[in-house]
Formats: structure tokens, C-alpha cells, sequence
């Protein structure tokens, strides 16, 4: 069999063990930030049982479940067993779609969320602030004496200058702000009028 008629080949690539970590972080992230944006934790699956993968029509799959899941195990599909309306029943990865089936549930995936997009222009937007936190120089480190300022006002409203001399003396130690620098600090980050 020449290597240009096989449908598939296996390929393994080495990567450290950090690359791997921050893959897998970057790929939870990403997750997260999907789930976010469409709404729900619910909204997003990665597991399809063969009718409702037949509903969808995808390009180069059967037209009914027997014949999906046959499919399935034909082509060593990952799947799992969970709980269905009569039962136990599979559910198939959406990876191991063939790549057409894949590319069609990706599209639409894309589709929706640009309508979604589309219905959200109709709202009308609520103005931000001149100058948020996330505008800050990434350079500029929050100072370590932030935190703890925050959380003496918050459980005891008094004169910043006060709330400065409470500040635990490690914390203090290396800097003790001032009253205008805390002031700045305060309207950088939005607690404080400009």
C-alpha cells in the first residue's frame, strides 16, 4: 500500500512538559472564555449521541443512528456511556468526526455565534468608563500595599490617611504610600472620580 492511499497516519511530536501545561491551561481558558461568551456552561458539548448527530445532517454520515453507530465503531470513534432518556446509551467526540462532518459543525458553530453577534448590535451599549483597569501599562505592577489598603476600608470606613498607618508593618516596610499616591491608584483603577 503506497503511504498516499492510506486515510490516516499516526505522528507523534515531542514537547516538553511546560509546552503541554500551558497547552492544556490555554485550551481551559479558551473553554472558559467560550462559556462566557455564549452564556451558559451548558451550551458548550463535546459529546453527541448518533440521533442527534444524524439531526444535524453533517456531510458524509449516515441518515440514521443504527447506521451512525456502526459507523462509529468502524472507524474507532472515542465515545463514552451516559445517561439517556431509556437508559445508557453512547456518545461520540465531536474530534473524531470525519473532517468534513467536523468542518460543517465548526461552520455552524461560527454561524450562530455571528448572529448572535448580529442581535447583540441591536442593544443599545452601555458607555464605559474614560479609563478602565485593563487599560493600565501592562508594565506597572500593582503595588503590594493595594490589597491590603482595600480591605482595611472595606471592613472599616475611615480617612485614607488612617487606613495608610494601619497597613501591616511587613507590608508597609518596603513602601509606605502616600495620600496622593494612593488617590492616583484609586482612580486608575476606577474606585476613586477623576
Amino acid at each position: 500500500m503506497d503511504f498516499f492511499d492510506q486515510d490516516s497516519f499516526d505522528l507523534a511530536a515531542g514537547i516538553s512538559a511546560a509546552q503541554l501545561a500551558c497547552m492544556q491551561r490555554r485550551i481551559r481558558y479558551l473553554e472558559a472564555a467560550l462559556a462566557q461568551v455564549t452564556g451558559c456552561d451548558g451550551a458548550l458539548r463535546e459529546w453527541f449521541p448518533s440521533a442527534e448527530l444524524v439531526r444535524y445532517g453533517l456531510p458524509g454520515l449516515p441518515v440514521t443512528a443504527s447506521g451512525m453507530t456502526r459507523h462509529a465503531r468502524a472507524h474507532d470513534w472515542e465515545y463514552r456511556i451516559a445517561p439517556g432518556p431509556r437508559g445508557e446509551r453512547m456518545e461520540y467526540h465531536f474530534t473524531s468526526l470525519p473532517q468534513h462532518a467536523f468542518d460543517e459543525m465548526l461552520a455552524r458553530i461560527l454561524r450562530s455565534a455571528a448572529q448572535v453577534h448580529d442581535m447583540a448590535e441591536l442593544v443599545p451599549s452601555i458607555p464605559r468608563p474614560a479609563r478602565s483597569f485593563s487599560d493600565r501599562r501592562r508594565s506597572e505592577p500593582t503595588p503590594q500595599w493595594l490589597l491590603p489598603l482595600m480591605r482595611i476600608l472595606r471592613q472599616e470606613p475611615m480617612p485614607i490617611g488612617q487606613a495608610i498607618k494601619l497597613l501591616p508593618p511587613h507590608i508597609a516596610a518596603g513602601h509606605r504610600p502616600d495620600i496622593q499616591e494612593v488617590v492616583q491608584q484609586l482612580r486608575e483603577i476606577g474606585l476613586l472620580a477623576g
